[in-house]
């Protein structure tokens, strides 16, 4: 069981999803994946923990009250800060800061930023990591920024996040990277229609095939083509039945 507990600066830490019907997401995402999902409570902030076997994957959350009927329910990744006051600062020099730093959770202070383009995801500052389930089917396997023009953001996550660039020749082309020393922790990639910049949470899967059968079964929906790369494996968007965007991946298995 993959379980990460150690969070450097700018790595992904946590994501979470906000629904206009949290109890219908929770029950459509335990059915996909096999979650173990909690009632909400006050120590989670209103949201429902998502669990395997005990380890928290996920949580499921509320659209706040400020949100219009025309918001769709949407995925936020969150990255480790060891500053959140100076990240929030510098965030605010070139994006926007949606949401202050605030002790939203017990224990942890997060805040909520979009980058230069309006591609939204949460600052994250805890003394102390968290175990989070990761790269194992149902848990997060990938979270990649989607912009057009993506690479006129690098400075700006540069400076908000520490993280470092590089990129990857790929069959459909370059593929950019953020990396954390000499670790690639999240992906960017220009996306092939004109959607708004988003970050897209990937979720492994055992087989793609027939979690897309499940997928569509539930409510929701396929969103785009079906994309593959060796070394990786394969993957397609999703959308769940109240409009919340992410991707199932199967990971391409280990050689023997």
């Amino acid at each position: 069981m993959p379980i990460i507990d150690s969070f450097p600066q700018g790595t992904p830490i946590w994501v979470d999803v906000q629904s206009s019907d949290q109890e219908g997401a929770a029950a459509f995402y335990r059915q996909l994946f096999g979650w173990e999902v909690t009632p909400a409570s006050s120590e989670t902030g209103g949201y429902s923990l998502a669990t395997m076997r005990g380890v928290p994957v996920t949580a499921i959350g509320p659209l706040p009250d400020s949100f219009d009927d025309s918001r769709r329910s949407v995925w936020t990744t969150y990255f480790a800060v060891h500053d959140i006051a100076a990240a929030a600062a510098a965030a605010d020099a070139s994006g926007t800061v949606l949401l202050p730093p605030a002790e939203l959770v017990p224990g942890v202070q997060l805040a909520i930023v979009a980058d230069p383009a309006g591609a939204v995801f949460g600052l994250w500052q805890k003394e102390t990591g968290s175990p989070w389930l990761r790269d194992e089917p149902g848990g997060v396997d990938w979270v990649e920024l989607v912009e057009t023009g993506c690479e006129s953001s690098f400075d700006f996550y540069e400076r908000v996040l520490g993280v470092g660039t590089s990129q990857v020749e790929m069959a459909g082309g370059v593929y950019s990277l953020f990396d954390v020393g000499e670790k690639s922790v999240a992906g960017a990639i220009e996306p092939a229609a004109d959607i708004p910049p988003h970050w897209l949470v990937y979720f492994t899967v055992a087989d793609l095939d027939a979690a897309a059968v499940r997928l569509t079964e539930l409510g929701g929906a396929i969103n785009g083509e079906r994309g593959s790369a060796s070394g990786v494996g394969r993957w397609v968007g999703a959308v769940d039945p109240f409009g919340a965007a992410f991707a199932l991946l199967e990971p391409e298995p280990e050689p023997v």
